[in-house]
């Protein structure tokens, strides 16, 4: 089946809403089915189209569709919850025979040069990794920041379009050159936001250690953070897997988005820690402490509390060292 015969297959009120989509028209209402069946057609088997849906495919899907398509696979046996990229995107078709990629749109795939879009997909999987990473690394950061790690990580200006598309799509918040988090900035009071300085932030050495922040998991990798979800695992085994999965997604957002202790301490007990042993709560307590100490913080701009420590101690040093330089030794200007 080609791609002008799946497109039959299709109610006017689906070639409607396609044709609305691919070309951003709302009023669709006059034009013929047959003109929307080749103007969509015409439009996906674009080179242009099909290679940046294929850059812009989720991994899993992508495997399984190239293999498909190298295969030279017409049908692929898969529940379409599979694959809904590639069918919301128009690279594959519902049938009773199951999942159905057109042959002509299969062609034009295999005239690609797929090391391109292989090497491109890389380069957007390092782009969602690292500003993604940003994100749940700093909680909200200096635009200046933003530009100098992408420049450090990928060897070319952050790309400022680009970057403000990706604002937009997340829902990220601007104050003068500060980007938030959308949680952050509904309690931002309108306080004037502090000049950029490079030495407040952290500074990963690569963007595989920015990685660490950019998943799911970010900042479960320290032992200290895994021994207090372990702890607060073990103490909620009364809950559904889903709601102490949520309760712990929870207790690292709190720890990382702290600017009190005490406070942060109070709401962890409120949602787990209340009818816990003295012995108990001595052993959370401790895990709490040792787990804030060694947390990457948001209001620290990436730091930990014992980096920050030492920072502090060091400019101090460094402050004293130019105090002393400074006294005049009047020795010097005694007579023999």
């Amino acid at each position: 089946m080609d791609y002008r015969e799946a497109l039959m297959n299709l109610s006017d009120q689906d070639l409607k809403l396609i044709y609305s989509y691919l070309f951003e028209k709302e009023d669709v209402g006059d034009i013929h089915r047959i003109e929307l069946i080749e103007s969509i057609r015409q439009e996906v088997l674009e080179t242009d189209y099909i290679s940046q849906m294929l850059v812009m495919m989720p991994e899993d899907e992508y495997g399984i569709y190239m293999k498909a398509v190298k295969a030279g696979h017409e049908f692929v046996p898969m529940p379409a919850d599979r694959m809904p990229f590639a069918l919301q995107l128009l690279l594959m078709f519902e049938s009773k025979k199951g999942l159905m990629i057109p042959s002509d749109l299969t062609e034009e795939i295999n005239k690609l040069n797929i090391k391109e879009i292989e090497a491109e997909r890389t380069h957007v999987d390092n782009e969602k990794t690292f500003l993604t990473g940003v994100l749940f690394l700093y909680g909200y950061v200096h635009e200046q920041h933003v530009a100098r790690l992408y420049n450090d990580y990928f060897g070319e200006p952050l790309p400022i379009e680009k970057f403000n598309e990706w604002i937009a799509i997340l829902g990220l918040k601007r104050v003068n050159d500060v980007v938030m988090m959308p949680a952050i900035y509904e309690g931002y009071e309108g306080e004037e936001t502090p000049p950029y300085s490079p030495n407040y932030y952290y500074h990963p050495a690569s963007l595989e250690e920015l990685g660490l922040y950019a998943g799911p998991d970010h900042h479960r990798h320290t032992q200290e953070m895994q021994d207090l979800l372990t702890f607060i695992e073990t103490h909620t085994q009364e809950l559904p897997k889903e709601e102490r999965d949520e309760l712990m997604d929870a207790a690292v957002f709190l720890i990382i988005a702290s600017n009190d202790a005490n406070v942060t301490m109070e709401e962890l007990i409120n949602m787990f820690a209340k009818n816990l042993s003295t012995r108990e709560f001595d052993m959370f307590e401790s895990l709490f402490v040792k787990t804030l100490d060694t947390t990457r913080l948001w209001i620290y701009g990436g730091m930990t509390v014992e980096e920050v420590r030492e920072a502090t101690e060091e400019r101090e040093k460094v402050e004293e060292e130019e105090k002393e330089k400074k006294v005049i030794n009047f020795d010097v200007f005694r007579q023999n």
